[in-house]
């Protein structure tokens, strides 16, 4: 059994490997996400300093100055271990921004957060082996299917700060389960460093995450013997925070995260009750909604529902961490992710929801009648992962910053506009680019062809599509030496 656990587990690395080298972005979009952090990358990996004026992102919209210099505004943590990353591949290989760039792109965005989804499908796979009943071939595919039908799988493709954040969270639930089993300080410790790993990535999820580990490990610390593993919890993830904080004055002069600093703020408070209802529709069922992207996650009332009585103790702390931070969410944005495919600010909680999911499907007698609509949720799942990495970080509506009459209001769905951008890239006057084209409306559908193809730095793209008959439709015609600019509602 061993053996054939072993040959699983190469087998799914063997393959998520290939989907990273085959889907790995090799140049970044013009969101602000991507060339702020590529930004301290480069500054960091190439020249030993955190400033990014002297680099090829410091055109990103996502900085901010001070004491004479230009900065990322972007938490610091996952840039730095990026920069170290590249920084090594630089001193060894000579490779960079300047003449390589579209290399070190490229191995960056492979390395971290292609090696979180490998990483993510180990631990569920492993979790899975050694919590749930079942055969080890079902856990395998349920392991290997969450990051291939996911938003982990989209934004793999991407440096984001979404999958390390799920994969933290993720291990601090198998820590507190290897500390439920064996209440040992150093498993205790380890649940704390992924709170603390997971605050380090996004700041609301460390603070959440690290409420669930001091109650998973008082509860299931023995009786009489709490303070001590709270005291190492507490500890462990204080350190941590130390840590994060002594990096923002090495780079910066001050402790808290430069936005926080320059009082910019990461979070705009806009609590409408008139839009809060439609919001949360919109984000968890709608256009950008976690389970209408992936409808299998769907599966995870049900699953609580009938495994109430067989939850431990790290399951339920995974839960309420995972529905507390939806909460957050919901109430503390108003603006869908920003520029994203999908509310992207949910990643982190899948792997939580696929564990419960997954226990509850091993404990079935497998037939066609529930063997069958399982593939059908992860196969309409598969379709949207795929559609979301042709451009995670894509041209989407983003709620109060769109103003009205904006084309992203019309195509509102990030899976429709990735969609359409795709099809028209393969085949421009096909049957179904266009018939996509007459459902949103040609003004509509050459705007948002136009902007993603700028914003993708496709110039391939915006040629093809000015010499298509999609802009003769709408009335920008190719003169010769001279391309008129497009018009119209953007």
């Amino acid at each position: 059994m061993r053996t054939k656990a072993r040959r699983l587990l190469y087998a799914g690395i063997v393959f998520l490997l290939l989907f990273a080298v085959l889907y790995t972005k090799e140049e970044i979009t013009l969101a602000g996400n991507e060339s702020s952090r590529f930004g301290v990358v480069q500054a960091l990996g190439e020249q030993g300093v955190f400033y990014i004026e002297g680099t090829n992102f410091a055109s990103t919209v996502d900085k901010l100055e001070r004491n004479g210099h230009l900065y990322s505004d972007k938490p610091l943590p996952l840039s730095f271990c990026a920069a170290l990353i590249h920084g090594v591949i630089h001193r060894v290989t000579g490779i960079n921004f300047t003449e390589n760039r579209m290399l070190a792109i490229y191995l960056v965005n492979l390395l971290v957060s292609g090696g979180c989804n490998i990483l993510l499908f180990i631990l569920m796979f492993r979790h899975l082996r050694r919590t749930a009943r079942g055969r080890i071939e079902w856990k395998f595919l349920l392991a290997l299917a969450m990051p291939l039908t996911t938003w982990l799988g989209s934004y793999s493709v991407v440096m984001n700060n979404h999958t390390p954040a799920a994969l933290a969270l993720f291990g601090m639930i198998v820590a507190l389960e290897k500390y439920r089993r064996k209440p040992t300080l150093q498993a205790a410790a380890i649940a704390a460093g992924c709170a603390g790993l997971a605050g380090a990535f996004e700041i609301p999820l460390g603070i959440l995450s690290g409420l669930g580990a001091l109650a998973g490990v008082w509860f299931c610390s023995p009786a009489g013997r709490k303070w001590k593993p709270l005291a190492v919890v507490v500890a462990t993830g204080g350190a941590i925070c130390l840590g994060v904080l002594l990096l923002n004055f090495i780079a910066y002069g001050t402790v808290v995260p430069l936005y926080v600093a320059d009082g910019s703020g990461s979070y705009r408070f806009v609590f409408l009750w008139s839009q809060f209802g439609e919001y949360c529709c919109e984000c968890l069922f709608g256009f950008r909604g976690l389970f209408s992207y992936q409808p299998f996650l769907l599966l995870v009332f049900p699953a609580v529902w009938f495994l109430r009585k067989r939850l431990r103790v790290p399951d339920w702390c995974g839960l309420g961490t995972a529905a507390a931070l939806i909460v957050f969410y919901m109430i503390f944005t108003n603006e869908y992710g920003g520029a994203s495919y999908g509310m992207r600010y949910l990643i982190p909680v899948i792997p939580v929801f696929w564990f419960v999911i997954s226990r509850w499907i091993l404990s079935w007698r497998p037939a066609v009648w529930n063997v069958v609509p399982v593939l059908l949720l992860l196969l309409w799942g598969c379709v949207t992962m795929l559609v979301g990495a042709y451009c995670p970080f894509c041209i989407a509506n983003e709620g109060f910053r769109t103003p009205e009459g904006h084309f992203s209001r019309v195509i509102r769905s990030p899976f429709w506009g990735n969609l359409l951008v795709m099809n028209f890239e393969r085949d421009p006057e096909g049957k179904y680019t266009q018939m996509m084209i007459d459902s949103f409306g040609p003004e509509y559908s050459f705007l948002h062809i136009y902007h993603s193809g700028v914003h993708m730095r496709k110039p391939e793209l915006v040629a093809q599509l000015l010499q298509s008959s999609l802009a003769e439709r709408v009335g920008v015609k190719k003169t010769p030496g001279e391309e008129s600019s497009p018009g119209g509602k953007d």
